[in-house]
């Protein structure tokens, strides 16, 4: 029994909405576990202390490093009661341009950017690299150590950074994070990968078609091939992150897909040539099977004879 038309289209919907509902979720799972915030200090936080929040704002694996954002908010005995401390704060971290920062009494604002080195990895295995970054922070308010709470969250949307590993001790806080590429950037990658070979087995089996029928130079079809061969490079310039030349992605698909393309149009145009020097001339395309079985081309009469007197 064949089903109505209405059941396809609407099974096709179905899918559709699946698909649709599915990359949302995904979306909302990846964007909540970037949202969360990782809190080191203290189980039960004293009320006289400094909290510091760490925002990792960019990640840069070809100076490896990665870019934080620090505020202080000062409590208890090192606040005026709006925010604002009430003495000089000297801030101590583990990043080579910032291992000291000074927050001054009665500053109206505090924000500061630091760079952490990223330690494990290299920019090469893109999109599959991954990296090792740590942060330590202590504060000091004259000869007095201040205790200090550390809030470390991720805000950049082309990193993943887990942190692994927290620490506090003698009111130092320290925490340890894995770096990798973001899923968004996975998923991009791979569609990549598997289009550029797509692509260029396509161009392939055309090539392989065109030679075996004995045509000559088509010129749909080396235009079709020339296009792909360019369209691929402005699709790897789009890889998000920016791969560096010879990354990983580029031996996996890229050198490979542009390698077949070139060559499948080399050996398609070297072949069009032969054939139209050997005929003479574009040659014909064939008429199609159905027209030879047509009773008009069976049955068409031919040239008349002239009967001599």
């Amino acid at each position: 029994m064949r089903r109505p038309p209405w059941r396809h289209g609407l099974l096709a919907l179905v899918v559709l909405l699946a698909v649709c509902g599915a990359g949302i979720g995904l979306y909302f799972n990846e964007r909540g576990a970037r949202q969360k915030t990782l809190t080191v200090g203290a189980k039960k936080a004293p009320r006289d202390r400094l909290d510091v929040e760490a925002a990792v704002r960019r990640t840069n694996p070809e100076q490896h490093t990665a870019t934080l954002q620090l505020t202080a908010t000062p409590h208890g005995k090192y606040s005026d009661g709006e925010g604002l401390p009430v003495k000089d704060i000297t801030l101590f971290t583990t990043a080579p341009d910032g291992n000291t920062l000074l927050f001054e009494a009665d500053s109206t604002a505090w924000l500061k950017e630091i760079s952490v080195p990223l330690t494990e990895g290299t920019s090469s295995d893109y999109p599959f690299d991954r990296y090792a970054a740590s942060l330590v922070v202590g504060a000091m308010a004259g000869q007095e150590r201040v205790p200090v709470t550390l809030h470390f969250r991720d805000q950049d949307p082309a990193f993943a950074i887990t942190p692994h590993k927290s620490e506090y001790q003698d009111e130092i806080a320290a925490v340890a994070a894995d770096v990798k590429r973001s899923r968004s950037t996975f998923i991009l990658a791979w569609f990549m990968i598997v289009a550029m070979w797509a692509v260029a087995l396509a161009v392939v089996v055309a090539c392989w078609l065109v030679v075996r029928q004995g045509r000559g130079l088509l010129w749909g079809a080396l235009g079709w091939m020339a296009g792909s061969l360019f369209a691929l490079v402005g699709l790897r310039n789009a890889a998000p992150g920016s791969p560096p030349n010879g990354s990983l992605l580029d031996y996996t698909a890229f050198y490979w897909a542009e390698a077949l393309i070139a060559l499948s149009l080399t050996c398609l145009v070297l072949r069009g040539v032969l054939v139209e020097h050997r005929t003479g001339g574009p040659v014909p395309e064939a008429p199609h099977p159905a027209t030879l079985r047509s009773p008009r081309f069976r049955h068409r009469p031919g040239p008349r004879r002239v009967r001599g007197r």
